[in-house]
């Protein structure tokens, strides 16, 4: 039996955000990679929603990191 390891589209991505200083290229980088990805339309919509207003990096990737550990059931209050 094969063993397959699922990442979540924010572990895929995270790097790359953590590593971006431009919060609009970054912002561009994960719409791309979100419409691309078979995922959920809700969860979609929900992902861009929630990062359209984001004005810069820092919380940008606070974002995607909470969302991660949130993924992992390590979420923080």
């Amino acid at each position: 039996m094969s063993k397959f390891q699922i990442k979540s589209m924010f572990e895929q991505i995270a790097t790359q955000v953590f590593t971006m200083k431009d919060v609009n290229a970054a912002k561009t980088f994960i719409n791309e990679f979100v419409n691309d990805k078979n995922i959920n339309d809700i969860d979609k919509k929900v992902i861009l929603n929630n990062i359209k207003d984001i004005k810069h990096i820092n919380k940008l990737q606070t974002y995607i990191c909470n969302s991660l550990l949130k993924y992992e059931g390590m979420s923080v209050n």
